[in-house]
């Protein structure tokens, strides 16, 4: 029992044939939402916790997503790929790389666990 309704509708999608393309499409949903805007990690564990078939995949999908994405900030800085400040596009604000981890890391799991949990 889910206490959404969008929750039995999406059991298709979270266990049948085409599970792993929907959990494909949402890692790359979400990472070129990431590269637009840091609102796409939070945007990223939505999708993620919309097509895991439990809370705990949920968080485990959505932080291997933060882990994936934290660790590309970390080797673009590494290797002088990025600037000091991320401003490619403007609804960037100037996020630093290094808040950028630390949202990368914390946020996806943060909100996939609700979406998951309520539907």
């Amino acid at each position: 029992m889910t206490l959404f309704a969008y929750g039995e509708r999406l059991a298709p999608v979270r266990l049948g044939r085409y599970a792993d393309a929907a959990t494909a499409l949402a890692w790359l949903l979400g990472a070129a939402a990431t590269v637009v805007t840091p609102a796409g990690l939070a945007l990223a564990g939505v999708l993620l916790g919309l097509v895991a078939t439990s809370v705990s995949r949920a968080v485990a999908s959505a932080a291997s997503f933060g882990i994936v994405v934290a660790a590309a900030v970390t080797l673009g800085a590494f290797l002088g790929l990025l600037p000091s400040t991320i401003a490619v596009v403007p609804s960037t604000l100037g996020v630093t790389p290094e808040l950028l981890v630390v949202l990368a890391v914390f946020v996806p799991p943060v909100v996939a666990a609700p979406v998951r949990a309520l539907g």
